[in-house]
């Protein structure tokens, strides 16, 4: 009998390394997701505290506030 694959180790060492390599990649696909929804909502969250910024603002006042 031929056989197509060579037999993973009898402990699973190959087995393991490729389950964790393949978590792994999946994992950091994940954090780069979820950075990049931080990245968007803290964008927003600054856009909103410059447009409260304006309109707290006094009607004369030329003063800028540093952002």
């Amino acid at each position: 009998m031929t056989m197509l694959f060579q037999p993973l180790d009898s402990d699973g060492h190959k087995r393991s390394e490729l389950y964790h390599a393949a978590r792994l990649s999946m994992l950091q696909c994940r954090v780069l997701t979820r950075f990049d929804r931080v990245e968007e909502a803290a964008d927003k969250v600054q856009a909103a505290a410059e447009l409260f910024a304006e309109a707290a603002r006094p009607v004369g006042s030329t003063q800028t506030l540093g952002m």
